[in-house]
């Protein structure tokens, strides 16, 4: 279990190094994140609509009928929108989660490897990589389908959790051996 742990440190650090070339050093996905033409406008409108952080659904089911929600989607009135009201910082608490998320992660790949016990380097590596495609099909590729997203933003965030699969992977297939 020692290695499992010892695995599980050194590949969420190497995932953490991963998530800042990935998001920091690459623009890949600012390629699907839009910019907003008037930002000031904007949020005075949605500061002025929203009285709450949350997750807002519009138009939202329990507003409408389910013929005029259905007619307001199909004529283009429909997202999610995220609101923060009271603001977010990137610091040190949520790079602190990031890598207790990565670790949590890791961990549990681990405990996969150790479970599966495959025969070789190459046989766990495959293992870790086929379970966070698993994963980043079943948490990302639904949205566009189920929430009408734009595939774009879904496709990165894909690529992201499949590529950080494989950093763990390459970590994890050292240390836990069958």
């Amino acid at each position: 279990m020692k290695k499992v742990w010892i695995g599980s440190l050194v590949a969420a650090v190497a995932m953490f190094f991963w998530g800042f070339l990935f998001w920091g050093a690459t623009t890949l996905p600012y390629q699907v994140l839009k910019p907003v033409t008037d930002l000031p406008a904007l949020q005075q409108a949605l500061r002025a609509a929203l009285p709450e952080t949350g997750v807002y659904l519009l138009p939202h089911p329990n507003q409408a009928s389910q013929e005029e929600v259905a007619k307001l989607m199909a004529q283009g009135d429909f997202g999610r929108i995220i609101f923060m009201r009271e603001g977010v910082q990137m610091g040190g608490g949520t790079f602190l989660w990031g890598f207790l998320h990565n670790l949590a992660t890791a961990f549990f790949l681990a405990l996969l490897l150790r479970a599966a016990a495959p025969s070789s380097y190459g046989a766990g590596l495959t293992l870790v990589v086929l379970a966070g495609i698993a994963g980043a099909i079943a948490s990302n590729l639904g949205k566009p389908i189920w929430y009408f997203h734009p595939w774009g933003v879904h496709m990165v965030d894909f690529v992201y959790d499949v590529t950080l699969a494989g950093v763990a992977g390459l970590v994890l297939a050292k240390f836990v051996k069958p």
